[in-house]
Protein backbone atom coordinates (compact mmCIF):
# COMPACT_ATOMS: atom_id res chain seq x y z
CA UNK A 1 0.00 0.00 0.00
CA UNK A 2 2.86 2.45 0.27
CA UNK A 3 4.43 2.08 -2.41
CA UNK A 4 1.43 2.94 -4.76
CA UNK A 5 0.94 5.98 -2.48
CA UNK A 6 4.26 7.04 -2.82
CA UNK A 7 4.86 7.10 -6.36
CA UNK A 8 1.29 8.72 -7.03
CA UNK A 9 2.19 11.37 -4.33
CA UNK A 10 5.92 11.68 -6.33
CA UNK A 11 4.10 12.00 -9.31
CA UNK A 12 2.05 14.50 -8.18
CA UNK A 13 5.23 16.74 -6.59
CA UNK A 14 6.67 16.91 -9.85
CA UNK A 15 3.66 18.01 -11.86
CA UNK A 16 2.38 20.67 -8.96
CA UNK A 17 6.09 22.09 -9.15
CA UNK A 18 6.63 21.46 -12.80
CA UNK A 19 3.22 23.72 -12.86
CA UNK A 20 4.39 26.33 -10.15
CA UNK A 21 7.98 26.75 -12.16
CA UNK A 22 5.63 27.41 -15.38
CA UNK A 23 3.55 30.10 -13.49
CA UNK A 24 6.34 31.33 -11.98
CA UNK A 25 8.21 31.94 -15.19
CA UNK A 26 5.37 33.65 -16.51
CA UNK A 27 6.14 36.47 -13.91
CA UNK A 28 9.53 35.98 -13.96
CA UNK A 29 11.13 33.72 -16.90
CA UNK A 30 14.63 33.57 -15.45
CA UNK A 31 13.63 31.82 -12.09
CA UNK A 32 11.17 29.11 -14.54
CA UNK A 33 14.50 26.92 -15.23
CA UNK A 34 15.79 27.19 -11.30
CA UNK A 35 12.24 26.06 -9.77
CA UNK A 36 11.84 23.16 -12.53
CA UNK A 37 15.47 22.36 -11.51
CA UNK A 38 15.04 21.97 -7.78
CA UNK A 39 11.47 20.03 -8.45
CA UNK A 40 13.28 17.45 -10.17
CA UNK A 41 16.14 17.41 -8.61
CA UNK A 42 14.54 17.41 -5.22
CA UNK A 43 12.38 14.20 -6.63
CA UNK A 44 15.51 12.02 -7.13
CA UNK A 45 15.71 12.15 -3.17
CA UNK A 46 12.71 11.80 -1.90
CA UNK A 47 12.58 8.40 -2.36
CA UNK A 48 15.06 7.74 -0.89
CA UNK A 49 14.28 10.17 2.37
CA UNK A 50 11.05 8.22 2.63
CA UNK A 51 12.55 4.70 2.62
CA UNK A 52 15.57 5.25 5.10
CA UNK A 53 12.08 6.69 7.32
CA UNK A 54 11.02 3.66 6.95
CA UNK A 55 13.73 1.35 7.49
CA UNK A 56 14.83 3.36 10.78
CA UNK A 57 10.96 3.07 11.57
CA UNK A 58 11.56 -0.64 11.42
CA UNK A 59 14.15 -0.30 14.05
CA UNK A 60 11.99 1.27 16.31
CA UNK A 61 13.67 4.68 16.01
CA UNK A 62 10.93 7.37 16.36
CA UNK A 63 11.20 9.90 14.09
CA UNK A 64 10.90 13.56 15.09
CA UNK A 65 9.43 15.58 12.31
CA UNK A 66 6.76 14.97 10.22
CA UNK A 67 6.85 13.87 6.00
CA UNK A 68 5.96 17.33 5.17
CA UNK A 69 9.44 18.50 6.61
CA UNK A 70 10.89 16.16 4.22
CA UNK A 71 10.59 18.71 1.29
CA UNK A 72 13.03 21.22 2.36
CA UNK A 73 16.00 18.53 2.61
CA UNK A 74 15.35 16.75 -0.04
CA UNK A 75 15.46 20.45 -2.62
CA UNK A 76 18.82 20.89 -0.77
CA UNK A 77 20.26 17.80 -1.39
CA UNK A 78 18.88 17.41 -4.62
CA UNK A 79 20.30 20.75 -5.83
CA UNK A 80 23.76 19.57 -4.23
CA UNK A 81 23.53 16.06 -6.23
CA UNK A 82 22.05 18.09 -9.05
CA UNK A 83 24.91 20.88 -9.00
CA UNK A 84 27.80 18.53 -8.83
CA UNK A 85 26.61 16.33 -11.52
CA UNK A 86 26.08 18.92 -14.24
CA UNK A 87 29.62 20.09 -13.01
CA UNK A 88 31.12 16.57 -13.72
CA UNK A 89 28.64 16.67 -17.04
CA UNK A 90 30.28 19.94 -18.45
CA UNK A 91 33.69 19.10 -17.17
CA UNK A 92 33.56 15.46 -19.36
CA UNK A 93 32.16 17.59 -22.17
CA UNK A 94 34.34 20.54 -22.15
CA UNK A 95 37.24 18.08 -21.98
CA UNK A 96 35.44 15.83 -24.68
CA UNK A 97 34.77 19.39 -27.04
CA UNK A 98 38.89 20.25 -26.47
CA UNK A 99 39.67 16.45 -27.71
CA UNK A 100 37.45 15.95 -30.55
CA UNK A 101 39.30 17.68 -33.71
CA UNK A 102 36.86 20.30 -35.12
CA UNK A 103 36.39 17.70 -38.36
CA UNK A 104 34.23 15.52 -36.35
CA UNK A 105 32.24 18.79 -35.51
CA UNK A 106 31.79 19.68 -38.53
CA UNK A 107 28.22 18.23 -39.65
CA UNK A 108 28.80 18.36 -43.39
CA UNK A 109 31.36 15.24 -42.94
CA UNK A 110 30.34 11.88 -44.21
CA UNK A 111 29.50 9.42 -41.80
CA UNK A 112 32.53 7.20 -42.89
CA UNK A 113 35.15 10.14 -40.92
CA UNK A 114 32.58 10.32 -37.78
CA UNK A 115 33.28 6.14 -37.72
CA UNK A 116 36.92 6.54 -38.10
CA UNK A 117 36.95 8.37 -34.10
CA UNK A 118 35.75 5.12 -33.18
CA UNK A 119 38.67 3.26 -33.40
CA UNK A 120 40.30 2.06 -30.28
CA UNK A 121 42.33 5.19 -30.03
CA UNK A 122 39.11 7.14 -29.43
CA UNK A 123 36.79 4.57 -28.01
CA UNK A 124 39.55 3.78 -24.87
CA UNK A 125 39.52 6.97 -23.57
CA UNK A 126 35.43 7.51 -24.37
CA UNK A 127 34.78 4.31 -22.23
CA UNK A 128 37.35 5.82 -19.19
CA UNK A 129 35.66 8.81 -19.34
CA UNK A 130 32.08 7.47 -19.16
CA UNK A 131 33.48 5.29 -16.14
CA UNK A 132 34.93 8.33 -14.49
CA UNK A 133 31.31 10.22 -14.65
CA UNK A 134 29.76 7.26 -13.29
CA UNK A 135 31.60 6.63 -10.44
CA UNK A 136 31.68 10.44 -9.46
CA UNK A 137 27.94 10.54 -9.42
CA UNK A 138 28.06 7.08 -7.48
CA UNK A 139 30.55 9.09 -5.08
CA UNK A 140 28.05 12.10 -4.72
CA UNK A 141 25.06 9.82 -3.68
CA UNK A 142 27.00 7.81 -1.34
CA UNK A 143 28.45 10.85 0.46
CA UNK A 144 25.04 12.13 0.88
CA UNK A 145 22.96 8.52 2.40
CA UNK A 146 23.78 9.40 5.81
CA UNK A 147 22.78 12.85 6.12
CA UNK A 148 19.86 11.80 4.33
CA UNK A 149 18.80 9.50 6.50
CA UNK A 150 19.32 11.74 9.38
CA UNK A 151 17.24 14.41 7.43
CA UNK A 152 14.71 11.46 7.44
CA UNK A 153 13.41 11.54 10.79
CA UNK A 154 15.15 14.78 11.92
CA UNK A 155 17.56 13.60 14.13
CA UNK A 156 21.47 12.66 14.00
CA UNK A 157 22.77 9.25 15.11
CA UNK A 158 24.07 10.78 18.56
CA UNK A 159 20.60 12.03 19.51
CA UNK A 160 21.50 15.90 18.75
CA UNK A 161 18.77 17.75 16.61
CA UNK A 162 19.48 17.01 12.36
CA UNK A 163 22.26 18.95 11.26
CA UNK A 164 22.49 19.80 6.98
CA UNK A 165 25.33 17.85 5.66
CA UNK A 166 26.64 16.32 9.02
CA UNK A 167 28.48 12.38 8.84
CA UNK A 168 28.66 13.90 5.64
CA UNK A 169 30.93 10.57 3.58
CA UNK A 170 30.11 9.02 6.60
CA UNK A 171 30.89 4.99 6.23
CA UNK A 172 32.05 5.99 2.41
CA UNK A 173 34.15 3.16 1.33
CA UNK A 174 31.21 0.58 1.81
CA UNK A 175 28.40 3.08 0.85
CA UNK A 176 29.95 3.72 -2.28
CA UNK A 177 30.51 0.03 -2.86
CA UNK A 178 26.66 -0.40 -2.69
CA UNK A 179 25.57 2.56 -4.59
CA UNK A 180 27.53 1.50 -7.74
CA UNK A 181 25.92 -2.31 -6.93
CA UNK A 182 22.56 -0.34 -7.25
CA UNK A 183 23.36 0.87 -10.57
CA UNK A 184 25.21 -1.59 -11.99
CA UNK A 185 22.91 -4.29 -11.10
CA UNK A 186 19.85 -1.98 -12.39
CA UNK A 187 21.65 -1.50 -16.01
CA UNK A 188 22.32 -5.16 -15.69
CA UNK A 189 18.22 -5.95 -15.28
CA UNK A 190 17.76 -3.91 -17.58
CA UNK A 191 19.82 -4.93 -19.99
CA UNK A 192 18.62 -8.34 -19.39
CA UNK A 193 14.76 -7.27 -20.00
CA UNK A 194 15.82 -5.65 -23.53
CA UNK A 195 17.78 -8.90 -24.62
CA UNK A 196 14.95 -11.11 -23.49
CA UNK A 197 12.22 -9.06 -25.18
CA UNK A 198 14.54 -8.97 -28.71
CA UNK A 199 14.76 -12.92 -27.99
CA UNK A 200 11.05 -13.44 -27.50
CA UNK A 201 9.83 -11.82 -30.52
CA UNK A 202 8.01 -9.34 -28.54
CA UNK A 203 9.72 -6.03 -30.07
CA UNK A 204 7.90 -5.38 -32.91
CA UNK A 205 4.73 -6.09 -30.66
CA UNK A 206 6.25 -3.51 -28.10
CA UNK A 207 7.14 -1.32 -31.29
CA UNK A 208 2.96 -1.18 -32.40
CA UNK A 209 2.03 -0.58 -28.69
CA UNK A 210 4.35 2.64 -28.50
CA UNK A 211 2.94 3.68 -31.30
CA UNK A 212 -0.64 3.00 -30.79
CA UNK A 213 -0.39 4.43 -27.31
CA UNK A 214 1.20 7.76 -29.66
CA UNK A 215 -2.10 7.75 -31.55
CA UNK A 216 -4.49 7.62 -28.19
CA UNK A 217 -2.08 10.87 -26.61
CA UNK A 218 -2.81 12.36 -30.59
CA UNK A 219 -6.65 11.34 -30.43
CA UNK A 220 -6.39 9.34 -33.44
CA UNK A 221 -6.94 5.53 -31.54
CA UNK A 222 -9.31 5.21 -28.53
CA UNK A 223 -8.14 4.80 -24.97
CA UNK A 224 -8.07 1.29 -23.79
CA UNK A 225 -4.95 0.16 -21.50
CA UNK A 226 -2.05 -1.71 -23.71
CA UNK A 227 -1.10 -4.06 -20.67
CA UNK A 228 2.33 -4.94 -22.19
CA UNK A 229 3.23 -1.73 -21.86
CA UNK A 230 1.72 -1.38 -18.11
CA UNK A 231 3.45 -5.17 -17.36
CA UNK A 232 7.07 -3.48 -18.73
CA UNK A 233 6.86 0.07 -16.65
CA UNK A 234 5.72 -1.90 -13.78
CA UNK A 235 9.10 -3.96 -14.27
CA UNK A 236 11.22 -1.19 -14.84
CA UNK A 237 10.00 0.59 -11.96
CA UNK A 238 10.17 -2.23 -9.26
CA UNK A 239 13.91 -2.31 -10.61
CA UNK A 240 14.43 0.69 -10.02
CA UNK A 241 12.43 0.39 -6.70
CA UNK A 242 15.12 -2.05 -6.08
CA UNK A 243 17.84 0.33 -6.65
CA UNK A 244 16.75 3.31 -4.23
CA UNK A 245 16.00 0.36 -1.63
CA UNK A 246 19.32 -0.83 -1.76
CA UNK A 247 20.93 3.20 -0.94
CA UNK A 248 18.35 3.38 1.90
CA UNK A 249 19.45 -0.01 3.14
CA UNK A 250 22.72 1.66 3.51
CA UNK A 251 22.01 4.46 4.27
CA UNK A 252 20.34 3.30 7.46
CA UNK A 253 22.94 1.11 8.35
CA UNK A 254 25.31 3.56 8.32
CA UNK A 255 22.99 5.46 10.56
CA UNK A 256 22.43 2.95 13.01
CA UNK A 257 26.61 2.29 13.22
CA UNK A 258 27.26 6.22 14.10
CA UNK A 259 24.57 6.07 16.52
CA UNK A 260 25.98 2.45 18.49
CA UNK A 261 29.15 4.16 18.32
CA UNK A 262 27.56 7.52 19.82
CA UNK A 263 26.05 5.41 22.46
CA UNK A 264 29.11 3.54 23.34
CA UNK A 265 31.57 6.56 24.04
CA UNK A 266 28.23 8.64 26.58
CA UNK A 267 29.17 8.09 29.98
CA UNK A 268 27.56 5.74 32.36
CA UNK A 269 24.86 7.51 33.95
CA UNK A 270 23.14 5.11 36.79
CA UNK A 271 18.99 5.48 36.95
CA UNK A 272 19.33 4.03 40.75
CA UNK A 273 21.53 4.71 43.75
CA UNK A 274 23.25 1.69 44.84
CA UNK A 275 21.94 0.14 47.76
CA UNK A 276 24.35 0.67 50.76
CA UNK A 277 25.73 -2.73 52.27
CA UNK A 278 24.54 -3.31 55.70
CA UNK A 279 27.85 -3.14 57.70
CA UNK A 280 28.34 -6.67 59.91
CA UNK A 281 27.04 -6.85 63.35
CA UNK A 282 30.30 -6.52 65.94
CA UNK A 283 31.40 -8.73 68.10
CA UNK A 284 31.37 -7.40 71.92
CA UNK A 285 34.92 -7.84 73.15
CA UNK A 286 35.18 -9.32 76.81
CA UNK A 287 35.81 -12.54 79.01
CA UNK A 288 33.10 -15.31 78.30
CA UNK A 289 31.37 -16.50 81.24
CA UNK A 290 29.92 -19.89 82.55
CA UNK A 291 26.87 -20.64 83.55
CA UNK A 292 27.74 -21.56 86.96
CA UNK A 293 30.05 -18.00 87.20
CA UNK A 294 26.34 -16.12 85.74
CA UNK A 295 24.11 -17.53 88.22
CA UNK A 296 26.48 -16.87 90.84
CA UNK A 297 26.91 -13.20 89.65
CA UNK A 298 22.99 -13.06 89.54
CA UNK A 299 22.63 -14.32 93.16
CA UNK A 300 25.14 -11.73 94.15
CA UNK A 301 23.53 -8.86 92.61
CA UNK A 302 20.32 -10.05 94.01
CA UNK A 303 21.70 -9.80 97.50
CA UNK A 304 22.96 -6.48 96.91
CA UNK A 305 20.13 -5.15 96.55
CA UNK A 306 17.87 -6.91 98.91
Amino acid sequence: MVLPVMLIGLTLYVLIGLLLGFLIGLLIPALSFIVAFLIVASSTVIPVLLGTRFGLQAMDIRPSNRVRGLVLPAIVYGAVQGVGMTAIFGLMAAFSAALVSPELLNLNQTTEQALGYMETAWAIPAALALIAVFLSICSIRASLLVPIASASIGRDPDGLTYTPFRHFRASFGPLFALTVTSYVGAIILYSCIIILTIVSGMAQTLVADVQEFANMTKGTAPLRPIWSLVILWVVYALIGIWAFSLQCAGGVVGYLDLKTKAETKKPFMPTQPKPQQTPPPVAKSGPKLSSDELRALRKSRQATEA
